[in-house]
Formats: structure tokens, C-alpha cells, sequence
């Protein structure tokens, strides 16, 4: 099925090659692809309110990290469960009206929390509730939006349109939080949650100008769970994949718990809800460093090489954000332990989002289009484990401590990333 004005296949497959700063935003000519990065924009910069949103008023009202990582479990827990059927629904429907659907969706349910505490009645069994919900609407949101951008860009943009995707995420997570933090200070969590609310709408309204693009004809049509089926022995087949979803169980577990642990980190560090705000906005600036330095190296070589070394750092510098108190204590520097832990921040942004966007092209362009969506969830079945560490890690740190929660969880990731880096150099050489 061709694309109006501008598909992959009259879209660049001819244009040559960039290199450096020209090849940042080279996925952006694409017609398409602008229309549908824009409208990711909104829907990040609204996810990226809401989530800390969420998460200051569970601590709000719990006073216990061990129940705040439970509202993050919520989500992946129904994440989990519907992810492999949503391969097998990816496959079957447009992806353009799926995001559309699942968007909408969310709206509802974040609009519920909004009333709900505008009306004074909010309770934590509500946020756990709608965290349950919110995550079944992501299983089937985010899969669509990873697994549509082949279908929107040529080849030789893939790379550089994943990590314009890491891009936008990380201007909305720049800014997002900030502004949430501010809104919490000023008007309230529900004053964020309508904000937030308003980004969805004009996510909604964007998206709605694609065109159908999904190749529906490619999948058997065989029953759901023949399908699964057919997407297990895929995998089976090509284990390159499998080792790649492999290190993303690392990275969900032993990396990034430490979102759902920010809260407590910033009473550590005695910063207020505004300081919360630029703790996570730290994230999204070393965030957005590193995905437009993704975007910019164009066809970079050994792509392998690059994940395990990005993997690595990403577990020191977790380590050293969990102990930028006692580095200020060891160090006299005390009133200054929150600017190690903002650099610590930007640092761990840096390499997960770097991280992100290189293994996600990795098992893109291994896997066939008719697979494509089944593959993808099968990548957002183990990202959605990551809601669940943080209830691990939030166990944890009521028993040993946030910092030492940390201290071992970026130790475990260091280890297992070198360990992968002296075995496997068939994903070391991948290109």
C-alpha cells in the first residue's frame, strides 16, 4: 500500500547519506513521519506529567515507597498480560487508529483522576485502579508507535527516526515534569492531570492525519493463538532477537527501578515538589542529549558495541546518583549533593535513552514486517516489567534503603553488560 506524498518508498531511499549535525532530524522529511512525531510529542509531554504526578500524590497520600512502587506494578502487571495479545491485534488493524483508540482511552481514564480530585474524594485504591487500566491501553499504545515507524520512513532513516523519537520524549520529559511540579505547587495535582490531559487531545487530533500505512495482508490469518504461536517459534528462529530482549530484562530490572524511587530520593536530597520536578526534568535533558547525539551519528557501525558500552555506564551512574548524599557527606560538600545528584541524573538519561533507541533499531531491523508487531510487544511485554522492579526495588529500600537499592542494582547491570560484552560478539558486531 503506498503512502500519500511521501512513502518509504518515494520518500529518501535515493537521497544520500548524512553525516553529523545535517542527519540529526533526517528522518523529519518525511511528511508522514513529522505528522506523527509531532503527535507523539503531545502524548509524551502528556505521559511525562502525568507519571510524576501520579507518583508525588501516591507518596502523598501513603508515606511508603513500598506502596508507591505498588501503583507502578499495577500497570505493568496488566502491561504483562496483554502484551502478547496485542502483537497479534497490531498486526491485524491499522496501527494509526490503534494509537488513536488506545490514546482516547487514556484520556478518559486520566480525566477521572482529574474529577476525582478536584472533587476531594481521590483515594489510593482509585490511582491503582487507573494505573491497572492505564497499563493495558500502553500495551497496545506504545507497540503501535514503536512498530509504525518503518512503515512511515525508508530504511536508512529507521535509526535516525527512533532516536528523533527518544528526542521528542525527552523535550517532553525536559519540560514535562518541570511543569508538572510547578502546576502541583500552584494549583494542585489535578491542575497537572488537566494539563496533561490537554496534550493527549492534540496527540489524538495529529495522529488522526496519517494515512493507513499498516500491510494487513502479510499475517496468516490464523486464530490469536496460532498467532502467538507463529510469533514464539519466529523468535525461536532468529535468537539474535532473543538475546537482545534478553539485555532488556537487565535494563528493566537492575536500571530503570530507579524512576519509580525519585520521589523518596528527593526528600533524601530535602527538595520540594519543584525540586522533584527538575530531578526528573535532569533526566529528560541528558535524555534528549543523548538521543539527538543518536539521531546525529547517522549510520553508526557496530550498533552492538554501542549497547553494551551505554549499558555499562548507565549502571555507574546509577550508582553514583544513589549515593550522591553520601559522596556530599564524604566530600564536605554537603548543601551540594543535589547538583551531583541533577549531573548523576542527566548522566543515567544519557545512556538509557542512548541504550533505548539502539537496541530498539537493532531488533527492528531484524525482524520482518508481517512479525513486526508481534515482535514489538513481545520487546514492551519486557519493558512492562519495569513498574514491577520498582515494587521490588521499593520493598527493598523500606528494608535497606533507596541508596543501597541503587548501589545494587547498578552494580548487577555493570556485571551482566560486561559479562555479555566478553560472550556474545555476535551482538557486539551487529551493525
Amino acid at each position: 500500500m503506498s503512502l500519500t506524498n511521501s512513502s518509504p518508498s518515494d520518500a529518501g531511499n535515493k537521497t544520500p547519506a548524512t553525516h553529523g549535525l545535517k542527519s540529526t532530524f533526517y528522518a523529519l522529511g518525511v511528511r508522514n513521519y513529522r505528522y506523527f512525531w509531532l503527535g507523539n510529542l503531545g502524548a509524551f509531554f502528556s505521559n511525562h506529567m502525568q507519571q510524576p504526578t501520579q507518583a508525588w500524590l501516591a507518596y502523598e497520600i501513603t508515606n511508603s515507597p513500598l506502596l508507591l512502587g505498588l501503583v507502578w506494578a499495577a500497570q505493568g502487571i496488566s502491561q504483562v498480560i496483554i502484551a502478547p495479545i496485542g502483537g497479534i491485534v497490531i498486526d491485524r488493524i491499522q496501527k494509526r487508529n490503534l494509537i488513536m483508540m488506545a490514546q482516547t482511552v487514556a484520556i478518559a481514564l486520566n480525566l477521572t483522576i482529574a474529577i476525582l480530585i478536584t472533587l476531594g474524594i481521590i483515594q489510593f485504591w482509585h490511582l491503582l485502579l487507573v494505573s491497572f487500566l492505564n497499563g493495558i491501553t500502553n500495551a497496545f499504545n506504545s507497540a503501535a508507535r514503536n512498530s509504525i515507524v518503518p512503515e512511515l520512513v525508508p530504511k536508512d532513516r529507521v535509526y535516525n527516526a527512533i532516536a528523533l523519537n527518544n528526542g521528542g520524549a525527552n523535550i517532553a520529559r525536559i519540560a514535562g515534569p518541570a511543569l508538572a511540579g510547578l502546576l502541583i505547587g500552584f494549583i494542585g495535582t489535578q491542575g497537572a492531570y488537566f494539563t496533561g490531559i490537554g496534550f493527549s487531545l492534540l496527540a489524538v487530533l495529529t495522529i488522526s492525519f496519517l494515512p493507513p500505512t499498516s500491510k494487513l495482508g502479510l499475517m496468516k490469518t490464523h486464530s490469536v493463538l496460532a498467532n502467538i504461536r507463529d510469533g514464539f517459534q519466529y523468535l525461536k528462529l532468529r535468537n539474535i532477537l532473543l538475546i537482545l530482549l534478553m539485555m532488556e530484562v537487565a535494563i528493566t530490572f537492575f536500571g530503570m527501578c530507579y524512576l519509580g524511587l525519585m520521589p523518596v530520593f528527593a526528600r533524601l536530597l530535602n527538595a520540594d515538589s519543584t525540586g522533584y520536578g527538575l530531578m526528573m526534568s535532569a533526566i529528560g535533558v541528558g535524555s534528549l542529549t543523548g538521543a539527538f547525539s543518536m539521531a546525529s551519528m547517522g549510520s553508526v557501525k557496530r550498533k552492538g558495541l554501542v549497547l553494551m558500552w551505554v549499558g555499562i555506564l548507565f549502571g555507574l551512574f546509577l550508582i553514583l546518583f544513589g549515593n550522591a548524599v553520601h559522596i556530599g557527606n564524604l566530600t564536605n560538600i554537603g548543601p551540594l549533593a543535589y547538583i551531583v545528584a541533577l549531573v548523576c541524573l542527566a548522566a543515567v538519561g544519557f545512556n538509557s535513552t542512548s541504550y533505548t533507541a539502539t537496541s530498539l533499531t537493532l531488533i527492528q531491523m531484524n525482524t520482518s514486517d508481517e512479525y513486526r508487531g508481534r515482535v514489538i510487544s513481545m520487546y514492551q511485554f519486557v519493558i512492562a516489567f519495569y513498574p514491577i522492579s520498582i515494587l521490588v526495588a521499593g520493598a527493598l529500600a523500606n528494608t535497606i534503603g533507596a541508596p543501597l537499592t541503587l548501589t545494587i542494582g547498578g552494580g548487577l547491570l555493570m556485571v551482566f553488560m560486561l559479562l555479555m560484552l566478553l560472550v556474545f560478539r555476535k551482538i557486539k558486531n551487529l551493525v
